[in-house]
């Protein structure tokens, strides 16, 4: 079977967006002790897409921890879930998270 390298791009495409628990666009990097995403608003505008899933922004602290293997701390958490509600009051929300040298940062 011969297939060309149109073909070939369209299939990597396709197997690339067959997860339908994981819709939309980018998705956290993840290394041996570090983590970045951003965290961007979700299309429909209520939630919050952190590493590609929807997540509403009381629940982000938890799905980072999830998504990164790494524990927020309780400060932590309610400053982030405080800059996000922040930016979600102005109208949009793009805040990028990183975790790097045992410590969170956004």
């Amino acid at each position: 079977m011969k297939i060309t390298k149109r073909q070939l791009r369209r299939l990597i495409i396709e197997s690339l967006n067959e997860d339908p628990s994981r819709p939309w666009g980018s998705y956290a990097e993840k290394g041996e002790s570090s983590f970045s995403d951003v965290i961007v608003m979700s299309p429909n505008g209520d939630s919050v897409l952190v590493d590609g899933m929807e997540t509403y922004i009381q629940d982000v602290p938890s799905q980072l921890q999830y998504a990164s293997g790494v524990e927020m701390s309780d400060i932590d958490a309610d400053n982030l879930i405080f800059a996000l509600e922040d930016q979600q009051a102005s109208g949009y929300v793009e805040l990028g998270v990183e975790y790097k040298n045992g410590k969170w940062s956004w």
